[in-house]
């Protein structure tokens, strides 16, 4: 492996704990296990790191592991990246009902609140 590819993979295995963390955080733990448990059987790296890559970009590490980072971050030495917000809003968007923690339903319209991510 040469090029993006080994320094995807390098950033992978020096920040595997703190992605771990992330994993954990948002649920996906189960997930990140698979990929690894596949890696290590199958040795693509590709796979792997495109996995990973997408894993945070969803758990909001807005360039995953891409080669340019900013200073600081989410995560050390990737830099970048913000948590993603998420919030629970009117299903139909006629009003200004936000709820932070877990949803819900909206009585007006008798329909689940709808989840944004910002």
């Amino acid at each position: 492996m040469t090029g993006d590819g080994s320094i995807r993979l390098a950033r992978l295995c020096e920040q595997l704990a703190a992605i771990r963390r992330v994993a954990e955080h948002r649920g996906e733990q189960t997930a990140l296990d698979a990929a690894l448990t596949a890696f290590r059987a199958s040795g693509n790296a590709g796979r792997l790191s495109d996995t990973v890559d997408e894993l945070l970009r969803s758990s909001g590490v807005a360039r995953g592991l891409g080669e340019l980072r900013s200073p600081g971050g989410v995560l050390p030495h990737l830099g970048g990246g913000h948590p993603v917000e998420e919030a629970w809003v009117c299903p139909v968007g006629r009003c200004d009902r936000v709820v932070l923690d877990g949803g819900g339903s909206c009585d007006l319209f008798a329909a689940p609140l709808r989840l944004v991510r910002l």
